[in-house]
């Protein structure tokens, strides 16, 4: 992409996200990151409504009643995004880059710090969290000057790479398609420490074959060809109960971390999705797991 094309692309992104904010109203955006607390204070007992989230299990075996922990606001918050940059995510690059907008935009305007993961089955690139305004550009420009190329997804690379480097809590925003296994355990460990919310994006393809038509594709992260015949029913049935098994397992990884997760198809709106699941999940008592 060419260095003017990329500058105006930045900037219809960061326009429109801007837009969307000021529509919604400072008000409403003022706790879509705020608003559970980080900071411990003290620790009282469970009353039905709690997040179970904050059970103190020591505490609680002790006495042998269920406490919670309670937490005031910090208000130096820290937001890292985690994007997944394989070869199967190219086809969502739309619906990902105004996910990325949003997300580095609002974190700008609530003064939070913001930093920046992309991955593939390695590092390609990491920004630290920090308080800058042109931190959202910077992030930006790194996600989109990215070369297509083959890429494959190792999310447990990124989760443990972020789990040694992240030392203060953070939000973490998971990006990816999940077309991965292996990755429970590292989401389990990073979750004790960090606040993860994962968006499974994926493209409304990838959950249905349409009948009456014969693919010719190529695998985009080993390169292998493959033909795909529509015409045929089993074809279709096991095409469809791939993505419900993968879509499946993610809703467990995250479930049993007890992590929010947004399963969001990629198309135009993904903009308003994501706002109006941040509303929903600040008023959550427990773990969110919404598709859409």
């Amino acid at each position: 992409m060419k260095t003017e094309e990329l500058e105006q692309r930045i900037r219809r992104l960061r326009l429109t996200s801007r837009r969307l904010i000021h529509t919604f109203g400072e008000g409403s955006f003022r706790t879509l990151f705020h608003g559970r607390g980080i900071e411990f204070a003290t620790l009282r007992e469970y009353v039905p409504g709690d997040d179970i989230r904050r059970i103190e299990w020591n505490t609680t075996a002790r006495r042998g009643t269920p406490y919670v922990k309670t937490f005031i606001e910090e208000r130096d918050l820290s937001v890292m995004l985690a994007i997944d940059l394989s070869s199967s995510m190219e086809i969502k690059m739309a619906a990902l880059s105004q996910l990325v907008a949003v997300l580095t935009t609002l974190a700008d305007f609530l003064d939070d710090r913001i930093g920046c993961l992309g991955f593939s089955d390695r590092v390609e690139f990491f920004l630290p969290p920090a308080r800058n305004v042109m931190q959202p550009e910077r992030i930006l420009h790194l996600f989109l000057q990215q070369e297509q190329r083959v890429r494959k997804t190792s999310v447990a690379t990124a989760l443990r790479f972020l789990r040694r480097v992240l030392k203060k809590h953070t939000i973490l925003f998971l990006i990816s398609d999940f077309l991965d296994r292996n990755f429970e355990v590292p989401l389990l460990a990073l979750s004790k420490k960090h606040e993860l919310v994962g968006i499974h994006l994926y493209d409304p393809m990838e959950a249905y074959l349409r009948p009456s038509v014969v693919i010719d594709g190529i695998d985009p992260e080993t390169g292998r060809r493959f033909l795909m015949d529509g015409y045929d029913l089993k074809t279709r049935r096991t095409y469809g109960e791939f993505f419900q098994q993968q879509k499946k397992l993610v809703l467990k990884a995250f479930q049993r971390a007890s992590t929010d997760l947004l399963v969001l198809p990629s198309g135009p709106g993904v903009e308003l999705q994501l706002i109006e699941f941040l509303r929903r999940r600040q008023a959550s008592r427990g773990p969110l797991q919404q598709a859409v």
